[in-house]
């Protein structure tokens, strides 16, 4: 109804001028006392040319309508598009600033260990090891963002990924005094090894950050078909939890561990999100994390 009170506005220098056309021709046949029949044939052609009139103008004035609206919601996309490009733009300029800063500092450590009279092997491989996460990490960063990113995804046995990622963090296991309680796992599940592999990495380098001293175990169940990773650590504080997965935020654990970036578990929520698993985190401050790793039906649909 709105729309039609439109058009009638829009048209109405056309209507008020069929209307005076008709009074026009109503006074000559009054003032020429001519048969009204052919007035009255003359009004009802006219109107009818003029409600034909209108109801063209109605649906052209709803497509113009129609056009802009289309137009305006594109305008809309395209700036939302923009200032997300600027915002991931922003983001990436501000990690790999704090990315050179982090790794200032293993570098800055494995020369002064080189520079000693006695050289501590371990001491030094152990810094050489945060350099080569650091960069993996922003590697995967610059990779996970690429919407064209490989999958492969097929029958993945959990022990073949799980024990290179124990063997390569080995020396820090070691170097924080760290229990590691894990007894191999036969089963498989439906995914992609690789990313699969960086996604379980950065949950047990975050298991890691945090558990000096204690204990961290990796245990498959098989009725839920999850894969837990837990550690004694100091735990997240129950307010820090919604949020954790967030990128780039650390929360109060991250603003006590200079290594934390906020990025690690974020990295592996984007992977999670694009495998179709969900990732589920249960916490008690100062008693340490189990994150569930859930990989669901063995028929899940994959988001490629």
């Amino acid at each position: 109804m709105n729309r039609l009170m439109e058009v009638l506005k829009k048209e109405g220098k056309y209507i008020a001028a069929t209307i005076f056309s008709m009074i026009v021709f109503w006074l000559v046949f009054i003032m020429a006392n001519l048969d009204k029949s052919y007035l009255y044939l003359a009004f009802q052609i006219i109107l009818l040319i003029l409600v034909i009139y209108i109801i063209i103008s109605y649906f052209l004035y709803k497509k113009e309508l129609s056009s802009k609206e289309k137009l305006e919601e594109l305008q809309l996309e395209n700036i939302a598009l923009k200032n997300k490009v600027i915002e991931n733009k922003k983001y990436t300029q501000e990690y790999f600033l704090m990315w050179i800063h982090q790794i200032k500092t293993p570098i800055t450590a494995a020369n002064l260990l080189i520079d000693m009279d006695e050289i501590d092997e371990a001491a030094i491989k152990k810094q050489l090891f945060y350099i080569e996460d650091y960069t993996n990490m922003a590697l995967t960063f610059l990779k996970i963002s690429d919407p064209e990113a490989d999958m492969d995804i097929t029958s993945v046995e959990l022990d073949k990924v799980i024990r290179p990622i124990l063997k390569k963090f080995s020396i820090i296991f070691i170097s924080n005094r760290i229990t590691l309680e894990y007894e191999g796992i036969e089963d498989e599940v439906l995914t992609d090894a690789k990313w699969l592999s960086i996604l379980i990495e950065q949950i047990i380098s975050n298991a890691i950050k945090y558990s000096v001293g204690g204990k961290v175990s990796i245990i498959y169940h098989k009725e839920r078909n999850s894969l837990e990773i837990k550690d004694t650590g100091i735990g997240i504080r129950s307010e820090d939890i919604p949020k954790i997965f967030d990128r780039g935020y650390s929360g109060f654990n991250g603003r006590l561990n200079q290594k934390s970036s906020g990025i690690g578990l974020f990295l592996a929520k984007e992977i999670a999100s694009k495998l179709s698993i969900k990732i589920e985190l249960e916490s008690q401050l100062g008693e340490g994390s189990s994150f569930f790793i859930n990989f669901g039906r063995k028929d899940i649909n994959i988001k490629l």
